[in-house]
């Protein structure tokens, strides 16, 4: 429905044709989808990734790793979203980066820092990332694969709950 009440007209489509057309649209989006790309998808609330109740989904991954770098234990929770990946107000992130960290992840980092998102290590909102590698990279300030980084209370990986929900 359009905003000011009128009813479009839907045209002449035969049934046939609108089913075809909504397989292509499906597999555009499927395709688009593996290339890590969220196209027709709503984009979340600016309210909602700021939000606390975001955490009282039981959807919360962990990520704890003693870097060599810092020779602290990092520990950063993110939440899974149709948006991609929220890491959460109150992560930690190493503030020493490793030099073949992306330039993109780097300049992300620094300019959080600089508004004053990261203090001291500790991430002062949520951040929203379009993937878990990314958002793994983000913290540790190094090269990470997200889906093993990433695990639920139980230590189940992000791949492994990934690879339950394809077979379910």
């Amino acid at each position: 429905m359009v905003k000011n009440g009128n009813e479009p007209n839907p045209g002449h489509v035969t049934e046939e044709k609108q089913a075809e057309l909504d397989e292509i649209i499906e597999y555009a989006l499927m395709i688009i989808g593996t290339l890590g790309y969220k196209l027709f998808v709503p984009i979340i609330q600016p309210e909602i990734v700021h939000s606390e109740n975001i955490q009282d989904d039981a959807q919360l991954l962990y990520l704890r790793r003693k870097t060599k770098k810092s020779k602290q234990e990092m520990r950063a929770t993110c939440k899974r979203t149709a948006e991609g990946f929220v890491v959460l107000k109150g992560s930690m992130v190493d503030l020493i980066a490793a030099p073949h960290l992306s330039q993109s992840v780097q300049e992300l980092r620094e300019e959080l820092a600089k508004k004053g998102v990261i203090q001291e290590g500790i991430l002062q909102q949520n951040q929203l990332f379009n993937s878990a590698s990314t958002a793994a990279m983000f913290v540790l300030g190094m090269s990470a694969n997200g889906r093993t980084e990433w695990k639920n209370q139980v230590g189940v990986t992000l791949k492994e709950l990934e690879e339950q929900e394809i077979n379910e």
